[in-house]
């Protein structure tokens, strides 16, 4: 609500089959539902991966970037699918990503545009062997075929973009490739059509590989892209495309000069596991010169670990490192727990003692003489006391505190939530400390 008072841009990726409608609420109550571009399964709002990503990430001859792009798929399908492919073959998936950086140049200099179609029916319409590269039939029946030449064509009638995508990619097409074994071959195919071919029919291909209406930099003109794709709807692909869009708006947001007049914008994810990759850490790291507010919203710090893999630890906990603020809620994860009990840190604690000693003393004596006789006795209580006071090191809130000590909402709450807050390098004026107790209206 915040945010959408103050006049942001932002962008929304949704998990939940109602988050898109909550966000409508939201944009109705602050007065800027006119705000609103909803991408979702109508396809009334699309946007043309490739063809976006030809126009600027690829521009000016840097078509190596779109290589980039896909490998992104890839492991955006990867993390959408419940965990990243940690076994994964790097040998055929770096193999595949080679093709692809012969085939977009060719592609581009041919036709003009990217679609997912071409490079798909490039990929499986290679020439076999170079004896079927000089037949006729390959030539002019094969996709790949009558794109080589057709761009041959090109190049003779002088086109400078077609005679280097000739010079520089025709001869992998043309003599690598149909030298490759056929296991090898068969391999890489498999992983590119695999990689594709989600996106080759149905809504996703409507939504991703047709015309662009919507573009991440209307964020800066104002506009809340709303992506109601819903991942517990839509299942992984609905999570992969939301991915790839998040991408590209990082890119976006990174890319543009900003000043104290920027418009500042907002990236939303609930449930953000769904959408992690490794370069959500490279926009964390500038998103603030480049007034861009991130919330990543996830249920604990395992669940990060999982869906990245674990070999991506390391990826996991550079995400989570690098967030300025961070909010705890109840929480029955041992790990999340130790993670937020070490982050509020540790305190001097004073620990009072006292003791007291009691002593009774008993005596007498007898004394006799030839004058005189006498007896005297006696006895006494002492009593001794010591307090002392001794000072010892103890975390804030212990890991239990995060799993008993916060209350969750609900009725018996009042609807009331408790969070921890935790800044980096600022105190809040009540504590005067880097953590603060807050509630929350459910």
């Amino acid at each position: 609500h915040a945010y959408l008072q103050a006049g942001f841009g932002g962008l929304v990726l949704c998990a939940k089959p109602d988050e898109a409608a909550s966000w409508k609420r939201a944009l109705k109550k602050a007065g800027r539902s006119k705000d609103a571009i909803i991408v979702d399964a109508s396809a009334t709002e699309r946007f043309n991966i490739l063809d976006y990503g030809a126009a600027t990430l690829a521009a000016d001859g840097f078509e190596h970037n779109l290589v980039e792009l896909m490998k992104y798929f890839s492991e955006a399908t990867d993390v959408a699918s419940g965990g990243g492919n940690d076994g994964d073959n790097a040998f055929f998936r770096d193999a595949a990503m080679k093709w692809l950086s012969h085939t977009f140049p060719i592609l581009g200099a041919t036709f003009g545009n990217l679609r997912l179609k071409d490079v798909y029916e490039m990929v499986i319409s290679a020439a076999k062997s170079v004896r079927e590269v000089a037949s006729d039939r390959w030539l002019t029946t094969s996709f790949c075929g009558k794109t080589i030449y057709a761009l041959s064509a090109l190049a003779d009638g002088g086109d400078a973009r077609a005679i280097r995508a000739i010079e520089e990619h025709a001869d992998y097409w043309c003599e690598e490739i149909p030298n490759l074994g056929q296991r090898t071959r068969s391999s890489i195919e498999a992983h590119l059509t695999n990689l594709i071919y989600p996106f080759l029919s149905g809504k996703l291909s409507e939504l991703f590989c047709t015309h662009t209406t919507v573009v991440p930099e209307m964020a800066r003109e104002g506009k809340i892209i709303i992506l109601d794709l819903p991942v517990l709807t839509y299942g992984p692909m609905g999570a992969t495309a939301q991915s790839i869009f998040k991408y590209l708006f990082g890119i976006a947001m990174q890319r543009e000069a900003v000043s104290n007049k920027t418009r500042p914008v907002f990236l939303w994810m609930d449930e953000c596991q769904f959408f992690l990759s490794a370069t959500d850490a490279e926009l964390l790291s500038t998103c603030r010169s480049q007034r861009v507010c991130c919330v990543f919203i996830t249920q604990d710090i395992p669940t990060f670990y999982a869906q990245l893999g674990h070999k991506k630890h390391d990826v996991a906990d550079s995400i989570i490192g690098k967030f300025g603020t961070r909010i705890f809620h109840a929480n029955n994860s041992d790990k999340t727990n130790d993670a937020a009990s070490n982050l509020v840190g540790k305190t001097i604690k004073y620990h009072s003692s006292k003791t007291t000693a009691y002593g009774k003393n008993t005596g007498g004596s007898v004394n006799q003489g030839e004058w005189h006789n006498g007896a005297n006795a006696g006895d006494g209580v002492n009593q001794t006391r010591t307090s002392a006071i001794n000072s010892y090191e103890d975390y804030i809130f212990h890991p239990d505190f995060f799993s008993k000590g916060l209350r969750t909402g609900g009725p018996k709450n009042k609807r009331r939530v408790d969070g921890i807050i935790v800044r980096s390098s600022a105190n809040f004026k009540t504590t005067k400390a880097h953590w603060l107790k807050a509630e929350f209206r459910q």
